[in-house]
């Protein structure tokens, strides 16, 4: 017995002396990785600024393959949400929460890991040379438990390696998104309503004077079949891009009208009517000469693909402003992406 009472006070000697020692490391975990992604900062911080496009990168997102994910709040900034729910073996469940969104350079991110506590991660963006470094860090409390202390004591090693691995594929996914920098681009969302157009379908080169004589041509067409068939204009003329590659440029010239023609249209007429996309879609006001449009466009482009919208149809162009009446600097023209 005395044995026994030798061992049992040896490893409660030892249990308390692993508590005090425990209770003497730090409380606070931090980790923290960096990396310098080749894209404009505007984009990395969209990419960051919700969670829409964050398994596309999460070093987790592969762990378990049937976790659900639900997603609250705004899309973007503060407030996003995002729930999942797992094996508790690898991913668990928990919710992350966008608390602070600094545009251009810092986000902050409330994690809950149910029982298993709560963090705080923030992203951190700066320029450097023709890219953007990224700081991803993590901070949590672990309480008075002298076990939870020790195991920090792992956190730098473990929740390391998952930060790298994070970082190597956002800077993957990032660096393959389109290019233009879409910083200062105005863009609203915008529920479109339908419209019923006559239109002609016409094609050209990519040369500024040949669009400009194949978009005349086809106003013109359109403008002679709203005459025959006693139409009236009801908004402003739009363009709705069909193709726009190396080979050339297609598009419908349409002109919305206030009513369908009582006559039935002819089968060999080049004046076809429709009815235009409804539904949501990004708007950005382009001010300025037709020719610098294709820049524009590249940077909605980029702002689309960096927010995580899928494109729902063909873009189009109205054309608010008179060209035969407005200096090219006044020019007004909104373009239409359909998303989802």
């Amino acid at each position: 017995m005395a044995m026994f009472r030798k061992i049992a006070l040896v490893l409660i000697t030892v249990v308390v002396l692993l508590a005090v020692v425990g209770l003497a490391l730090p409380r606070q975990v931090h980790v923290e990785r960096s990396a310098v992604i080749e894209a404009p900062q505007a984009t990395v911080y969209a990419v960051l600024n919700g969670f829409r496009l964050f398994n596309r990168w999460s070093p987790w997102a592969d762990l378990d393959p049937n976790a659900r994910y639900t997603h609250e709040g705004p899309a973007l900034g503060v407030g996003a949400k995002m729930a999942w729910s797992g094996d508790p073996e690898t991913a668990g469940t928990g919710t992350q929460e966008i608390v602070e969104s600094r545009h251009p350079d810092l986000i902050r991110v409330n994690l809950e890991f149910g029982d298993r506590g709560k963090a705080i991660a923030a992203f951190t963006l700066s320029p450097e040379g023709n890219g953007t470094k990224v700081t991803w860090s993590f901070e949590s409390d672990l309480g008075m438990s002298p076990v939870a202390r020790y195991f920090g004591l792992m956190y730098d090693r473990w929740g390391g390696r998952d930060y790298e691995k994070g970082l190597a594929r956002l800077k993957t996914f990032v660096e393959g998104l389109p290019k233009a920098d879409f910083a200062g681009l105005d863009v609203e969302i915008v529920e479109t309503t339908p419209a019923t157009v006559a239109f002609v379908e016409a094609t050209s080169s990519k040369d500024e004077q040949a669009i400009a004589s194949a978009i005349g041509g086809a106003y013109a067409e359109v403008g002679r079949f709203l005459a025959a068939n006693r139409l009236k204009q009801s908004a402003p003329p739009i363009t709705i891009t069909t193709k726009w590659d190396d080979t050339g440029y297609s598009f419908d010239a349409a002109i919305p009208v206030d009513r369908t023609p009582v006559k039935e249209i002819p089968a060999t007429s080049r004046v076809r009517m429709k009815t235009t996309y409804a539904g949501k879609a990004l708007k950005v006001v382009h001010r300025g000469p037709y020719r610098e449009m294709t820049s524009t466009y590249d940077r909605l482009m980029a702002y689309a693909a960096a927010h995580g919208y899928d494109h729902n149809g063909a873009p189009w162009d109205e054309y608010v402003s008179d060209p035969g009446s407005t200096a090219e600097p006044d020019l007004i023209t909104n373009i239409y992406l359909p998303v989802r």
